[in-house]
């Protein structure tokens, strides 16, 4: 596939555990020629709870991740940046801005729960071919959030909220390994969240999941990006299970996840029993193709 003529774009999606990049071309009908696609933990999500801060390494860690980035795929005509939910929420989100500014010449736009529910949404939904628009939801377990999103009569309806696995693990989880009643209370948390958004939930009959967590479930059951709730459940209880030690060699593909892993598979666990056969599709789809396909649009449309 080669899409002459077509403008090398960027994209930074720079989330409370890990920030994406991707390189690639769009088509004038969205389909995505992708020739970079990275991904750091950088943890900026780390103790936000409490200090309302994002950490002083974490932020040093994810512009020279961005700047290395920009060096190896140069170059780009143009290249964005969105920031989730440890934008919204840290008060010194304007450092990462400056930082990203002065050091890549990126602007770091920070995106409402909504609108990265929308984004994600469109770049999930991208990658899964023929699926009835009308019937699909689209969850995103992040670090600090979970979005939810569906279409509905050609409008993308989403709410963000407050289940990211950073978030559950940080709030419930801090023995090592988690200890049962530790568990029982983040999954009772995360029910009575999940219970604020029924009708969204209602609406639905295929249930899709995005995100690191969703993505690590997948290879974690043998590349399977299609789990019922026998295979969701298994896994949480297998992490959960383990210390940290175990879970980092468990997850050899991204070691650092293994923080977080057990919040973010019990928010998959309890979205999957939402669906209406208790089964999930994942998708490695997400925010960075929503943007790159969401901007491309808007600039063919003037």
């Amino acid at each position: 596939m080669n899409h002459q003529g077509s403008p090398r774009l960027g994209v930074f999606d720079i989330g409370s555990n890990t920030i994406r990049a991707m390189a690639a071309v769009v088509a004038p009908d969205g389909a995505l020629q992708v020739f970079g696609d990275e991904f750091k933990t950088t943890a900026l999500g780390r103790g936000i709870a409490e200090t309302r801060m994002m950490p002083d390494d974490s932020i040093a860690d994810t512009v020279d991740f961005a700047a290395g980035f920009l060096e190896r795929h140069r170059p780009l005509e143009q290249v964005f940046a969105v920031g989730t939910a440890a934008c919204r929420d840290a008060t010194n989100a304007p450092r990462l801005q400056e930082a990203l500014r002065a050091r890549c010449g990126v602007d770091l736009e920070v995106l409402s729960g909504e609108d990265e529910a929308r984004l994600t949404y469109i770049g999930a939904a991208s990658t899964l071919g023929d699926t009835d628009a009308e019937r699909l939801l689209v969850a995103d377990i992040g670090g600090r959030s979970m979005e939810l999103a569906v279409e509905r009569d050609g409008v993308i309806d989403g709410i963000s909220l407050p289940l990211g696995a950073r978030a559950l693990t940080e709030a419930y989880l801090r023995d090592d390994p988690p200890s049962p009643a530790h568990i029982s209370a983040a999954r009772a948390h995360a029910t009575e969240v999940l219970l604020t958004c029924a009708d969204i939930i209602s609406s639905a009959r295929v249930f899709v999941a995005a995100g690191g967590t969703a993505c690590s479930a997948a290879l974690l059951a043998g590349n399977s990006w299609d789990l019922g709730l026998r295979e969701v459940a298994g896994l949480r209880r297998e992490l959960c299970a383990m210390p940290l030690a175990e879970r980092r060699e468990r997850l050899y593909f991204d070691p650092p996840r293994a923080e977080v892993i057990c919040g973010g598979l019990i928010a998959l666990e309890l979205y999957t029993t939402r669906a209406p056969d208790r089964r999930i599709r994942i998708s490695a789809g997400g925010i960075r193709e929503g943007v790159l396909i969401d901007r491309s649009a808007t600039h063919l449309s003037r």
